[in-house]
């Protein structure tokens, strides 16, 4: 084999072993980036269909690694880098995965040195490299590149990629095979960059020369997203969401837009924070085709098996009745045996009730919503705070789960702790789901985050977080957040303090004796207005009956 590829999705901790956050066994972004050249090494087509990618889903599986902790997973990355002895390493980080990416390409540059080419993809390098007004490359703080440069961090990166790389991945696979045919060291890609412009994708590619930054800008534009293959056509289906009884859980994509249709500030799916909207292909085409894939593929590879998918918009379809309608009418036609689940605001469920009952009838088994916070106007509001004028948050909040009880659909939810709110505040949310979940049943799963700063392309407010270190600094912090699916010690929002460790144990014992129960719907029959002064009145907070503070969890949908 000429070509030896392994694919790592970086750690975003040092300690633990995992907590019971929201996760799931398929690292969904790393499968998208490496689809096309993981569809060409199933084909047999270039030096992928010679590779170790060659041959099952099951096989190629085995040469990608999602690490949860670098305590934890250290030893599974050597054993796989012996075993493999790659000569292109692709990693995917987000902005806490930094420290965890640097250690990965580290150890690879370790055993291999030149022999290998790494190459950094993923959300923390589309935030951190990227292009101003006038088509210039520009680098945050925290680009591995300019980080690099400057000696900050070891150059364990060769090739650092920004936006779209599922058609550069394939096509540096196929570069390093050539390379290394010729015997030229792999981990000089950056220097046989010829005919790279013109690869499908809003994409850079950058690296470190010396003590500068160099780049290069693609010129074909976006991908052609009808044509690429479903993730799970490729790689398989490992995940089992628990609300669809049992099912195998594919990660699906209509891929509507880029990024959430509303522009929340301190979000890393804003829509200002991405590559613009997607426009090629019909968005419901899309997600049938997948849907469709995920349905086969389970009953290929699990006979005794059914399908369940996961929509990964920021909200389903953006929320567009249009798309929802056409939706139903696809899924009444194909009648396929699968369940579905996908997130939308709460507003959108308000204004949607009649269609999610249509949705239900045809597959949607589940809505995961954001709750927030009880108190919205003391932290600034939201872009996506759309009926603040008609009905307090909490009021919506419950009018939703009453719907989605009703409609027997399930509803889960992402609690997002440091955006200011006070510990008052942080306790009587708590008191509210308890009592929620009491009476409805939902919202479950939760999912706990502590709200970090991201690049944000420059827009982070003059933090300037270079994310180099490990956003959790000790064991006693680690096992605090042991149950966050996002949280750090040191890369608060802007203007917000960091947390306190006493406030963060209080809160994981009451999640771990409450909330991370199967909770129990009662048929208890004191109204919505009792329910909600009676966890007010024991808090000691006073809840201003104004508006909405609902987002989409931008990292918590397993």
């Amino acid at each position: 084999m000429i070509l030896r590829a392994l694919a790592i999705s970086a750690p975003d901790r040092f300690f633990g072993a995992g907590g019971r956050f929201l996760k799931s066994p398929d690292p969904a972004s790393l499968f998208n980036a490496c689809r096309q050249a993981a569809l060409n090494s199933s084909r047999a087509i270039g030096a992928w269909g010679e590779s170790n990618w060659s041959g099952s889903r099951t096989e190629r599986r085995k040469s990608v690694l999602l690490m949860n902790s670098w305590q934890e997973d250290e030893p599974k990355l050597d054993w796989l880098l012996q075993i493999i002895r790659p000569n292109l390493v692709l990693i995917g980080a987000m902005s806490l995965c930094l420290p965890g990416a640097i250690a990965c390409g580290k150890r690879a540059k370790e055993y291999f040195g030149k022999d290998v080419c790494v190459v950094l993809g993923g959300w923390h390098p589309s935030e951190s490299v990227f292009l101003d007004d006038h088509g210039n490359i520009q680098h945050h703080a925290s680009s591995p590149v300019r980080q690099m440069a400057s000696g900050e961090i070891s150059k364990v990166f060769d090739i650092v990629v920004s936006g779209e790389a599922e058609q550069l991945t394939a096509w540096m696979g196929e570069r390093v095979a050539d390379l290394a045919a010729r015997n030229i060291d792999p981990a000089d890609l950056n220097k046989h960059l010829h005919g790279i412009e013109d690869v499908a994708g809003r994409w850079i590619v950058a690296w470190a020369d010396g003590n500068r930054t160099e780049g290069v800008v693609g010129k074909r534009g976006g991908v052609e997203r009808t044509r690429l293959v479903p993730s799970c056509e490729v790689f398989g289906i490992q995940s089992s969401f628990e609300n669809f009884a049992g099912r195998l859980t594919a990660h699906v994509y209509s891929d509507v837009t880029n990024g959430c249709v509303y522009d929340c500030h301190f979000c890393s799916e804003r829509r200002s924070n991405t590559f613009g909207s997607i426009k090629e292909g019909d968005p419901v085409q899309n997600l049938v085709r997948q849907m469709s894939a995920a349905v086969r593929v389970v009953a290929e590879d699990s006979l005794h098996k059914k399908a369940s998918a996961f929509v990964e918009d920021s909200t389903l379809l953006a929320g567009s009745k249009v798309h929802l309608r056409a939706l139903i009418r696809d899924l009444e036609q194909r009648n396929m045996d699968i369940r579905f689940g996908g997130q939308l605001t709460v507003d959108q469920i308000l204004a949607r009730a009649d269609i999610l009952k249509d949705l239900h009838a045809v597959g949607l088994d589940y809505l995961f919503i954001g709750v927030e916070t009880p108190d919205p106007t003391s932290l600034g509001g939201m872009s996506k705070d759309t009926r603040s004028g008609h009905e307090s948050w909490l009021v919506r909040i419950e009018r939703v789960l009453e719907i989605l009880a009703a409609l027997k659909i399930g509803c889960g939810g992402a609690v997002l702790f440091g955006l200011g709110e006070t510990h008052q505040a942080r306790s009587a949310l708590l008191a509210q789901l308890e009592a929620w979940r009491a009476r409805y049943g939902a919202p479950h799963p939760i999912s706990l985050n502590w709200a970090v700063q991201h690049p944000l392309k420059g827009r982070d407010d003059g933090a300037n977080y270079k994310y180099s270190d490990w956003a959790l600094q000790s064991e006693e912090w680690a096992d605090a957040f042991a149950d966050f699916g996002e949280a750090s010690t040191i890369y608060p929002l802007r203007g917000r303090q960091p947390p306190v460790l006493s406030e963060v144990k209080e809160i994981k014992s009451r999640c771990t004796l409450a909330l991370s129960k199967d909770p129990v719907p009662t048929n208890r029959s004191h109204s919505r207005a009792a329910n909600l002064r009676s966890s007010v009145e024991t808090s000691g907070h006073r809840f201003v009956d104004r508006s909405d503070f609902a987002i989409d969890p931008t990292r918590a949908t397993a």
